[in-house]
């Protein structure tokens, strides 16, 4: 049963609820035990994978659509599954601590609850439509999360371009999967994977394979889509360390890592991959180690290794697979440790800036043992999991197939990448841990925080010790099920400490030399003019963003100025571009003048009146002249009507046109008696030749629907089942309220929504006119939100 492994964490979230009530720490470890139990029921379910099978199941959704709900678990999954559930029940007992002050802990953990149910089905999922639709749900919850802190500035302006951006590389993934299901002619991952070089040579391949990377790219924060990853720091702690370690960031790296097997094998796909991934990552390193904000630091590193894990699946090959799924693993473990360390420092010191911190050894002994074996293998320094995964990716450098100029440019990039992970690394804990007392100590009390507090940094801290020591096996059996899956071949994939003196230990153990020796220089680097902020990427987009709103502002003031005529006329010209040039460029052939042989002349003479009467009426110079012409013209149309056999629409035209009259000689009645010509004899000209050729237009529409033969009339459809199917004679009822009601049903919705506006106008109307003439002030926090809780 896989799919209770994404819904017990949705149908889970209402219960983070109760982390209103006091004991917030000891609820919030309760609520740790769901995505517990989802861990160990994907444990589990894991022996057929291990095997080098995979398990699926199929839920319809819409039958008659063909739309089902479909899940697979296999080797990627699985790891996926894994770092979700495992990481996410340690962050779940950190947030009851971290913010056990915040009254909102338990709307923030129901965020939680269902961010981790939108990754567990994105990741999970055995159809690219069902994928997609765990896709958005990511992008809203992690919307929900990045603003938790609604009232500051910043977490709505973070909030917002997470959404943006990731939303609009939404809508293109969409049509991207859409592409790529139908030159396959299925949406599930098994056909798509199976299609092999047929999709390749389809017409549709480079279209759907630029629209999906743009989707990934998006998600996983890459050039130039990087700026909105950044923002998203301003969410509380654990959201950061489950956004950036766990979750949302890595779902653009899985689908790129899912559909690599179908998609791979061409310059399109590995050379962008290649370029784009190596680019990002070597930039955000650079980078992140100019940084002195904690989080923003740790932000920066997150890019650079998601640029890392891109860069891994353009190389390709053995060693590519390998390196993907090991990173993925080891970086969940630093990376989370890493955030939640970072949280732990702001929450006891009140800052997280490290140029107001210094000499937490003395105060935090505990914090800096586990802050120090994470940031040994975020270095990846010997004996530690990094070290394992960051020799990989140099494997995959050394050996790709792209051709030894992309092969050189990789191993240079993951070396000077590997230079300043070092040097971002001894900022960190230099500035925090070493040096004299700092002034965030100097004004309160510092300790260790609660063992609760340090359970969920130090686990995945310790296992970046502990596997590369003693686990290796267990581990390589999970990483060779998710290469095989990447690589699209099984894989024997043996994990180890020790390979021999290679090219790749030699590059690593250089890094390491370098970036020890430019330790001296880290003030001097972090001192560095940066870039200038015009050119950073969230300023260009809020100017974008700016500029839009600006534009719409404007086409709004010249196109809603005010006046009636002015909106009826540019209705009726755009009606006239966009459907009358079409009609008249193809479909004039369409008409087809049949004269009638049983019209009669009575008939022709009440249809003759329609066009005078309206004609009187645009010509009177009264009211009461124009009143009597406009009731002319319902009365011969309620009077064909009748004579076609249609009493009832003849019946409702005639009640209509009673009202309407009386309604206007009701208003008429206080207006003056003639009327007054405002406008001049061009604009009149004008309208009379808009109106004319509007008029002319629609006329030929109906004629072109009422004479063509392309289709089957459904005239005799609704005669020969209004009765049987409707249970009604007149059929012009069944119509409305049976064949077409859901029509009819969203005339009335309308209706009644725009009831609601006009009550609600009305009642602010009625709050003005009652309102005393107070001098209101309001005050909005304006600066940068700080997790601690004081």
């Amino acid at each position: 049963m896989i799919y209770p492994l994404v819904f017990i964490a949705l149908a889970a979230a209402p219960l983070a609820l109760l982390a209103r009530f006091p004991a917030r720490d000891r609820i919030a470890w309760g609520l740790a035990l769901i995505p517990l139990l989802i861990f160990g029921l994907t444990l589990a379910q894991a022996a057929p994978v291990w095997e080098g099978g995979l398990v699926t199941e199929r839920i319809e959704w819409v039958p008659a659509l063909g739309l089902h709900l479909s899940f697979t678990l296999d080797g990627l999954s699985l790891l996926f599954a894994l770092i979700i559930s495992g990481i996410g029940t340690l962050i779940v007992g950190y947030a009851g601590h971290y913010l056990g002050s915040d009254s909102g802990l338990g709307r923030f953990l129901a965020y939680l609850m269902l961010f981790m149910g939108a990754m567990l089905g994105l990741v999970l999922a055995g159809n690219v439509l069902t994928m997609f639709v765990f896709w958005e749900l990511t992008s809203v919850t992690s919307y929900l999360l990045i603003g938790y802190k609604h009232d500051y500035a910043d977490a709505r302006r973070g909030a917002l371009h997470s959404l943006l951006v990731t939303g609009g590389g939404g809508l293109a993934l969409l049509v991207g999967l859409l592409l790529l299901g139908q030159a396959v002619g299925s949406y599930e991952f098994s056909d798509i994977l199976a299609a092999g070089d047929t999709l390749h040579a389809h017409p549709l391949y480079p279209a759907a394979v630029i629209l999906i990377l743009l989707g990934c790219f998006t998600k996983s924060a890459q050039i130039p889509f990087h700026f909105w990853l950044p923002g998203a720091m301003q969410a509380p702690t654990p959201a950061s360390a489950f956004l950036h370690s766990a979750t949302m960031v890595k779902a653009g790296v899985y689908l790129m890592a899912r559909l690599s097997p179908a998609l791979g094998g061409t310059a399109l796909w590995d050379v962008t991959l290649a370029v784009v991934g190596g680019a990002t990552m070597t930039f955000a390193a650079i980078v992140a180690m100019r940084q002195f904000d904690l989080k923003a630091m740790l932000a920066y590193t997150t890019i650079s290794m998601l640029g890392a894990l891109t860069m891994q699946i353009g190389l390709g090959g053995k060693y590519g697979a390998e390196g993907v799924a090991t990173n993925i693993l080891a970086h969940a473990l630093y990376k989370s440790a890493l955030f939640m360390l970072a949280g732990v420092i702001d929450h006891e010191c009140g800052t997280r800036d490290l140029r107001r911190l210094g000499g937490l050894r003395k105060y935090m002994p505990q914090t800096m043992v586990i802050t120090m074996l994470a940031l040994l293998s975020f270095g990846g320094i010997p004996v530690m999991f990094g070290f394992v995964a960051k020799e990989l990716m140099l494997e995959a450098a050394l050996e790709t197939e792209l051709g030894a100029t992309l092969s050189v440019l990789a191993v240079a990039a993951i070396a000077i990448t590997a230079i300043a992970y070092l040097i971002t690394g001894w900022r960190l804990f230099s500035n925090a841990f070493l040096g004299q007392r700092s002034v965030a100590a100097m004004q309160q009390h510092i300790t260790d925080p609660a063992p609760g507090m340090l359970i969920g940094p130090g686990v995945p801290a310790v296992l970046s010790l502990i596997i590369p020591i003693a686990f290796l096996g267990p581990i390589s059996t999970l990483i060779a099920a998710a290469s095989a899956s990447i690589y699209g071949q099984p894989l024997d994939v043996k994990l180890a400490l020790w390979h021999g003196i290679n090219p790749a230990l030699l590059v690593s153990l250089s890094a390491i030399v370098i970036g020890v020796v430019m330790f001296r220089f880290v003030d001097q680097l972090a001192g560095l003019r940066g870039w200038p902020a015009w050119s950073r990427g969230d300023m260009i987009f809020d100017r974008l963003i700016e500029s839009t709103l600006t534009g719409a502002t404007a086409l709004t003031r010249t196109i809603q100025e005010g006046r009636l005529r002015r909106y009826i006329l540019l209705t009726a010209l755009t009606m006239l571009v966009f459907v009358g040039v079409p009609f008249v460029s193809f479909g004039l052939g369409a008409i087809r003048f049949d004269l009638d042989p049983q019209l009669q002349l009575y008939e022709i003479l009440a249809a003759a009146l329609i066009p005078i009467g309206v004609i009187a009426t645009i010509n009177a110079r009264t009211r009461l002249g124009a009143i009597i012409a406009v009731g002319v013209v319902g009365a011969m149309v309620s009077l064909l009507f009748v004579l076609f056999s249609a009493p009832d629409l003849a019946l409702t035209q005639l009640l209509i046109e009673v009202l309407s009259t009386v309604f206007l000689l009701l208003v008429f009645s206080v207006l003056p008696v003639r009327f007054e010509s405002f406008s001049s004899a061009w604009v009149r000209r004008r309208d009379a030749i808009v109106a004319t050729v509007m008029g002319v237009l629609m006329g030929g529409l109906v004629l072109a629907a009422a004479t063509n033969d392309s289709f089957a009339p459904l005239a005799p459809f609704f005669l020969e089942n209004s009765l049987e199917l409707g249970k009604g004679a007149n059929v012009v009822n069944v119509i409305l309220v049976d064949f077409r009601g859901f029509d009819t049903m969203g005339e009335i919705t309308v209706l009644f929504i725009a009831l609601l506006g006009i009550y609600g106008l009305l009642r602010l109307r009625q709050g003005k006119d009652n309102a005393t003439p107070e001098r209101v002030t309001t005050t909005e926090p304006v600066n940068e939100p700080v997790d601690a809780q004081r």
